[in-house]
């Protein structure tokens, strides 16, 4: 296989452009259409990432609902940031679990003390991609002393020694000697070799998922790269000054600082920060889609927060038991009455019933369900996601129908009631994302929705 050098997003021969989820793109037209009036943005950019139309005249390039550092043409990164204020983006994506999408260019990141699970494939793939690099430039070679003892000599005869030993006893056949041999045993490919034989034991050990035969294959290859270099009984590399970075790798294997990096980090369990800016291990970029991540994070956070009750359950409406059929089914004295009709039909699923939050007591009633809606929430919620949650809160009998939404940075966040539709409290929950505690911020929402739960009980 022949390894591909990455794109690196932040080279200075780049200009980042910093833009908002959903939000215009400022860049003129010139830079992103060709001599023939083509754009000319990078494959699977355009409508995935980036949308395209015309106002007016006038191109008018747009960010689609993903964040992160986005390769948008060869010479320009989108720096795309959340639309809502959002403060620590690293702590939800451990919260859910979310794993985000990766793209074959590369950034910087900065290293944690926090390891999260979902890290495993991310890190993974950074570190074969570097391990590529290494492969197609050269391994690391070091001239290690060697000594032996003998009658055919070669290299470098230790005269004071071998008169000791052997002349002074008479033995005139033999002689100490010394040579440098050059090796890739050292502490920097020790290092790389023991992070990829950690990574080869987890995944032998994992179900055979999407992408892990793929990562094993290309792991075992990396082991065979490094056959010569010893694996070592525990990391004692990790020592080795060139390895920690306190000392300068040669000039001609700089291209070993990011595989070494990574391999630090899986061997001390670092995490990374999705947050920071900069920061000094080199990984492929990782794109967030924020809409999902906000709903994962509200209905994870809720589900813990309010793990104490246990006359309450916190479910996921769109998977079973929290989702049910749109549609009940009539009794028997209901179709009597009726005129002659049919059940309409379609093809596929029956319509179901999905909230995104579903509040389950015991005795199996529903107090209260949800919908997260990524939406700019100043007033009164849109009408189409009101019709929506009422038409959940119907279906579940629920005496309180409630969206949720980040908390825009001019508005309040917090609790607000619009008022009833027939027998239905319509309710609004703004979050802070941009709280300097957001374990504090979820526990004040489970607070505020329990104490609304409970303001209903007969």
């Amino acid at each position: 296989m022949t390894a591909v050098p990455l794109t690196r997003l932040t080279e200075s021969n780049r200009v980042v452009i910093p833009c908002k989820e959903y939000g215009p793109i400022d860049v003129a037209p010139g830079d992103v259409l060709g001599p023939d009036g083509r754009l000319t943005l990078l494959p699977q950019v355009l409508n995935k990432y980036v949308e395209a139309d015309f106002v007016g005249e006038g191109l008018r390039l747009s960010a689609k609902g993903i964040s992160g550092l986005i390769p948008l043409t060869d010479h320009i990164t989108l720096q795309v940031r959340p639309r809502f204020p959002l403060r620590n983006l690293t702590h939800m994506v451990a919260v859910c679990g979310y794993v985000p999408t990766m793209l074959p260019a590369l950034r910087d990141y900065q290293l944690t003390d926090r390891w999260s699970d979902w890290l495993l494939d991310v890190m993974a793939d950074a570190l074969l991609a570097a391990l590529d690099t290494v492969s197609l430039n050269g391994l690391l070679r070091t001239y290690h002393r060697r000594s032996e003892a003998g009658s055919y000599p070669h290299g470098r005869i230790n005269t004071t020694a071998s008169t000791l030993r052997y002349a002074s006893r008479g033995i005139n056949h033999k002689a100490e000697f010394s040579w440098f041999e050059r090796t890739a045993d050292n502490a920097p490919n020790r290092c790389l070799k023991s992070a990829v034989a950690l990574l080869h034991a987890q995944y032998s050990r994992v179900p055979r998922q999407k992408g892990v035969r793929q990562r094993i294959a290309r792991l075992s290859e990396s082991m065979r790269v490094l056959q010569d270099v010893k694996l070592e009984t525990r990391p004692s590399s990790l020592d080795d000054p060139q390895v920690r970075g306190a000392e300068p790798l040669p000039e001609t294997r700089a291209y070993y600082r990011p595989a070494l990096e990574l391999a630090v980090a899986l061997l001390t369990g670092q995490g990374i920060n999705l947050d920071a800016p900069r920061g000094n291990v080199s990984m492929p970029t990782l794109l967030v889609k924020t809409e999902d991540l906000f709903e994962e994070f509200v209905r994870v956070s809720l589900q813990e927060a309010l793990s104490d009750h246990t006359m309450l359950s916190v479910l996921d409406g769109n998977q079973k038991p929290g989702k049910v059929r749109l549609y009940e089914g009539l009794s028997d004295s209901e179709e009597e009455i009726l005129p002659a009709h049919e059940v309409p039909s379609a093809p596929g699923r029956e319509p179901e019933a999905n909230p995104d939050i579903v509040f389950r007591l015991n005795d199996g009633t529903h107090p209260l369900v949800a919908d997260v809606k990524y939406s700019n929430v100043k007033g009164y919620a849109a009408r189409s996601e009101v019709e929506q949650v009422i038409l959940y809160g119907n279906r579940y009998r629920s005496p309180v129908a409630m969206t949720i939404h980040p908390r825009r940075a001019d508005s309040k966040k917090g609790l607000f009631i619009a008022g009833r539709i027939g027998s239905t409290i319509v309710a609004q929950y703004r979050v802070d994302l941009g709280a300097d505690d957001l374990e504090v911020e979820m526990e004040e929402m489970a607070k505020g929705i329990s104490g609304l739960i409970a303001s209903q009980e007969s």
